[in-house]
């Protein structure tokens, strides 16, 4: 399961989406540096813009959505990265 998986599945597949997935994806990116999870963001990104489902606004209002529910530094270091994805 890739992250684009989750972000636009049908209502259906959604339903599907279960801990193990999640523990998939988790496997995948765990020991990743920094710098290995940026270039696979920038990748997923490029996809979904070449292919037109790349919505930043939506993604804007999930990342808005965590204010409050970590450190401000953290939250910070979101919006920076949020920002780069225009």
């Amino acid at each position: 399961m890739k992250l684009s998986d989750f972000n636009h599945s049908s209502s259906k597949t959604q339903s599907a989406v279960t801990e193990e997935n999640l523990q998939q994806v988790y496997d995948r990116y765990k020991n990743s540096s920094e710098s290995e999870l940026f270039s696979a963001l920038m990748q997923e990104v490029a996809s979904q813009k070449a292919n037109g489902t790349f919505d930043f606004n939506r993604l804007e209002g999930l990342v808005n959505s965590l204010e409050g529910t970590m450190p401000k530094e953290n939250f910070e270091n979101i919006k920076r990265i949020l920002n780069r994805l225009r």
